[in-house]
């Protein structure tokens, strides 16, 4: 214990206006302050020319480079500057490794339910059409609005998830406890009652769907750039699991129990999680906790405490005091990122290559089923196990990947000295665009090449083997596509971890769907081979997008944060006018009191 608190003892005088800003996410280095020194004074200024729109108060920084001047020392009236320093022993967060990878898990068992809910239902939509007296088509417009909503409900709960004001683990647990609900509810569902299975089915998607989101903010949390690929990997697992157990098990609960127990088991499930997340998953939203050793309120806090148990420091030091700067998290300001370029041409470049996958799995069983009749339900259930197992290993696998390829670019750059600020930065210097870019020309060209041989295995009616074979590579690559984009988005808003994804969700989820109410018409007017051309064209075509974030995204990414600097300096300028502004009432209020005496 007394090691760790002389390991962790700040290097200067903490006060709690400024402590907040303290490398809240760098592990090596401090960070320069958005102020400047006007002469060899060793206060700053901050700009005075800085405009701020009312409107985008609600805005965050976006990059963590971003800092605060130094308490005013002695009275004084200008704030002084912080110089970037070498501290590599400053660690990111409390949580050691194996609890870093255990806080992972139990994200990934939260993020299984959005994918499964979804996939578990497939199998059961004939029983459910019988059950209700509905034709087909009706039943698949549950299939629609759950879809929708797994791309809109994402956007409120991530703003809530990024807010000081609620946090992550509140917001897990709401989740939890709405899905549950509502899988109850859809157990209980009397058949002569359309409408509330609608109803019902858009709650399960908006108490699943969220957690995908809140999974990617709870590794920003967490871990440091060097390290999240193999974080994401982990967390994707879960996901990941869904489509390849979702069918099989939806198949036999509907053959051999009913529709009922389809949501019956997703409820049980669901509330297993609950339990499991209420008494062990700590909070970690850095605006709230700091770097984990900060006592956040009571709602937020484990049952069982027992992750990071000891390893608290000074709680007035500058490493524990929570950030504030990043507090103000609206659905607004989620909606505000779109505005960012490169953001939005790495949700294109993600969408496209989601639909097609979409297709492909949502596909594999009308086309199965009529090159192999022999085929049964359960048959084709187990056909999505090559799929989801390529899914699986290839989130992890690449996970690993991106944290392998993040150490070459850093040596390589070091060694030819391109380290960007010297190697002072948020990052350790590493170009972020090259680090996570560089091998996407191999994984996107193999993935649109296995959609295009795919397609035309499948109308030469091959052996079934070679075409499962395909649907391994498929989901491999495809996950790879993902993890690779979903990793550079956090890099790039390292403030946003559940906004940016919640807008990766509802891009791709909206790209999906209208996808998917098209390409069965393709498919039928030119056939798999020419349809699934089509298709792995649609993925070559979305590939410009990342080589223009590639080549420009340097630019856009230092126009960002030289933007948030000059809206932290103003708010900050703003913050210590209104504090002398109440130094002087108060005087003025205690000299008043001493004439009157």
């Amino acid at each position: 214990m007394d090691s760790d608190e002389e390991h962790l003892r700040p290097t200067f005088p903490p006060h709690p206006a400024w402590a907040p800003n303290y490398d809240r996410y760098s592990s090596e280095t401090m960070v320069d302050s958005p102020f400047s020194p006007s002469s060899s004074s060793p206060y700053a200024t901050p700009r005075d020319d800085v405009d701020v729109d009312a409107d985008e108060e609600g805005d965050v920084a976006d990059d963590s480079s971003l800092d605060r001047a130094e308490p005013r020392i002695g009275g004084g009236s200008e704030p002084t500057p912080r110089k970037a320093v070498d501290r590599p022993d400053k660690p990111y967060s409390i949580f050691t490794r194996n609890e870093k990878w255990f806080i992972v898990f139990m994200t990934a068992i939260a993020g299984i339910y959005s994918p499964l809910s979804a996939n578990i239902y497939f199998p059961a939509i004939p029983v459910l059409s019988t059950a209700f007296n509905e034709p087909v088509e009706l039943i698949n417009v549950t299939v629609t609005v759950n879809m929708i909503f797994q791309g809109i409900s994402p956007m409120l709960w991530g703003s809530l998830a990024d807010s000081a004001r609620c946090g992550r683990r509140p917001v897990y647990l709401a989740c939890l406890f709405l899905l549950t609900l509502s899988c109850i509810g859809l157990a209980l569902t009397p058949t002569s009652a359309y409408w509330l299975l609608v109803l019902l089915r858009c709650l399960q998607a908006a108490g699943s769907s969220p957690v995908i989101a809140l999974g990617a903010g709870t590794i920003v949390d967490i871990a440091t750039s060097a390290e999240r690929g193999g974080f994401l990997g982990l967390f994707n697992v879960g996901p990941m699991i869904g489509p390849c157990l979702g069918p099989v098990l939806g198949g036999v609960l509907a053959d051999k129990m009913g529709w009922r127990s389809v949501f019956w088991f997703l409820a049980i499930a669901s509330g297993v999680a609950f339990v499991f997340e209420t008494a062990l998953l700590p909070e970690t939203l850095r605006t709230i906790v700091g770097d984990g050793s900060v006592l956040p309120p009571r709602l937020n806090r484990p049952l069982v405490p027992i992750l990071g148990r000891g390893r608290k420091v000074d709680p007035n030091s500058p490493a524990a005091v929570p950030d504030k700067s990043t507090s103000h998290h609206t659905p607004l300001s989620v909606l505000r990122l779109f505005r960012n370029k490169d953001l939005c041409l790495i949700l294109v470049s993600t969408a496209i290559p989601y639909s097609v996958f979409y297709g492909v799995i949502t596909t594999m069983s009308p086309l199965f089923l009529a090159n192999y009749p022999w085929l049964t339900e359960s048959d084709i259930g187990l056909c999505y196990l090559a799929n989801g197992g390529g899914c699986l290993l290839g989130s992890f696998v690449v996970g690993k990947m991106l944290d392998w390829e993040w150490q070459r670019v850093k040596r390589s750059a070091a060694a030819k000295g391109q380290l960007e600020d010297g190697g002072s930065g948020l990052k350790g210097g590493v170009p972020v665009e090259r680090a996570r870019l560089r091998t996407t020309p191999y994984y996107w060209g193999a993935a649109a090449a296995c959609v295009l041989v795919y397609g035309w295995l499948t109308q030469a009616r091959v052996h079934i083997a070679v075409l499962l074979l395909f649907q391994f590579l498929i989901g491999w690559l495809v996950t790879a596509l993902f993890n690779i984009n979903q990793t550079l988005l956090m890099d790039l808003f390292p403030g946003h971890g559940a906004g940016v994804t919640a807008c990766n969700n509802l891009v791709r989820c909206l790209t999906g769907a209208a996808f998917v109410s098209v390409e069965t018409y393709i498919l039928d007017a030119v056939g798999p081979g020419w349809g699934f051309t089509i298709f792995a064209a649609m993925i070559v075509a979305a590939y410009p997008c990342l080589l223009l974030e590639w080549q420009k995204g340097k630019k856009w990414r230092k126009q960002r944060e030289d933007r948030d600097s000059r809206k932290l300096a103003a708010r900050e300028k703003r913050r210590l006018e209104q504090e002398d502004e109440r130094s002087r009432v108060e005087a003025e209020k205690q000299a008043s009191g001493k004439d009157q005496s």
